[in-house]
């Protein structure tokens, strides 16, 4: 038997045979699958700031017999967890003798240039001079928010003193 192709019929065929087996073997039908671990890292640096408070002993009456006492804040914000430590120099005036271990500091006089001996302490008992070395700076470990620290000042009693206005400057560093 014989059977009459007709070729407007078979290109059809071919054309939908192509057209299916392409939907079939479509990248949706032979997808894979492969992965990775993606590592993210950082490091935390250790940083700080520091803000010192003026210290004002007031009005210093060299007559009485006690000494005159004062205290400030400094206020210091370092990434948690880091150590620091704050130190106090020897002001602008210090006295002869004076080191960054065993600072002996003086305020002076606008007037007269006359001055007075004051100390700085790290306790309210105000028996641990603040200094400026390692071993007489405060040390702590932060905490990640505000931390404070706080300096008492102390000027002794008797000392002589000019009338006028005294008064000093030193720099707080924070180490870390």
């Amino acid at each position: 038997m014989k059977t009459k192709l007709n070729q407007s019929k078979l290109k059809l065929a071919i054309v939908s045979a192509f057209a299916l087996g392409s939907a079939s073997l479509s990248t949706a039908g032979y997808a894979a699958t492969t992965f990775d671990n993606m590592v993210i890292l950082t490091d935390v640096a250790m940083s700080c700031t520091v803000d010192a408070a003026q210290l004002n002993f007031s009005t210093y009456d060299p007559t009485s017999g006690t000494p005159n006492d004062a205290s400030a804040v400094i206020t210091s914000s370092c990434t948690h967890g880091g150590s620091a430590k704050i130190t106090l120099n020897q002001g602008a005036s210090p006295a002869a003798g004076s080191t960054d271990s065993v600072p002996l500091r003086q305020m002076l006089n606008s007037t007269d240039a006359t001055t007075l001996a004051y100390s700085l302490y790290q306790n309210s008992d105000r028996n641990i001079v603040w200094g400026n070395t390692a071993e007489t700076g405060l040390g702590f470990t932060a905490t990640g928010g505000d931390d404070t620290s706080t300096v008492y000042g102390r000027i002794a009693n008797g000392l002589v003193a000019s009338v006028g206005s005294y008064a000093d400057s030193l720099s707080v560093t924070l180490s870390y």
